[in-house]
């Protein structure tokens, strides 16, 4: 099933960028990663995903219905996103950060009930932030803070999980345990939809890959069809060698020097 849609899609910043020509079918149980050089539009297709922008040509679609006709609200409910490096003028504590994640559950009038607090719990908890509670958000690690960005979108018991480069700040330990989170959710159920810096992790625990180059979409499908050399080096303009990975097969891109 067609969870999420996009079609003929274009989109520009005025003269500076345009995507062009997106077409892109999310299903249900997906687990996409988005691969590309800086400047290639993968952030804006994740913004185009989640309603933050509009196409000025074609059409994006929730479980079939135009994406932009629907209440915010409505698309919180299904539709969660992670992205880079945000920042709060408030004095909020890590708890409170996640908490905000219940807000597309809440009635204008209506208070936090006891199935909201359990799942800011298990947010906190498939995150590791049991002991973060009463930590104030603005004092963490950039890391620390993407995690708790990480819980807040899980608190909103989404359909389907868009991420803006989940990992950075990330050292190797947390970009592991982030990477096996999201492979736990989708396992779980959760369709994941996560702009990747890092090809590698991005081969080794991702079903499909779709890889982007100026504005368009330039190959997709699973891991070993779309990492090879021939596709790396016209993605990234960079010369490569792709081996297998020595546990699991999956390619991986070593660069040449």
């Amino acid at each position: 099933m067609v969870l999420l849609s996009l079609e003929a899609v274009d989109f520009s910043y005025g003269n500076s960028f345009r995507l062009e020509d997106i077409n892109l079918g999310v299903e249900r149980g997906d687990f996409i990663g988005i691969i590309g050089p800086n400047g290639s539009g993968k952030s804006t297709l994740i913004k185009l995903m989640a309603g933050y922008l509009s196409p000025d040509k074609g059409t994006v679609c929730l479980e079939g219905q135009l994406l932009a006709k629907l209440e915010r609200k409505a698309v919180a409910r299904k539709v969660a996103v992670v992205s880079q490096g945000v920042q709060t003028g408030f004095a909020f504590t890590v708890e409170e950060m996640v908490r905000l994640g219940r807000l597309p559950h809440l009635g204008r009038w209506s208070n936090e009930g006891p199935g909201d607090a359990a799942a800011v719990g298990r947010a906190l908890a498939q995150t590791r932030l049991e002991g973060y509670r009463s930590r104030l958000f603005s004092r963490l690690s950039g890391g620390e803070a993407q995690r708790v960005l990480m819980a807040q979108a899980l608190a909103q018991e989404p359909d389907i999980l868009l991420l803006d480069e989940p990992t950075t700040y990330m050292d190797m330990a947390f970009q592991k345990e982030m990477f096996s989170l999201m492979a736990r959710l989708n396992h779980e159920g959760i369709t994941v939809v996560a702009v990747l810096h890092d090809v590698n992790m991005a081969s080794l625990y991702c079903k499909e890959l779709v890889a982007i180059r100026q504005g368009r979409i330039l190959v997709k499908g699973n891991p070993g069809e779309v990492i090879t050399r021939e596709n790396i080096e016209a993605i990234f303009g960079t010369a490569v060698a792709i081996s297998p990975h020595p546990v699991t097969g999956r390619p991986q891109v070593t660069m040449l020097p």
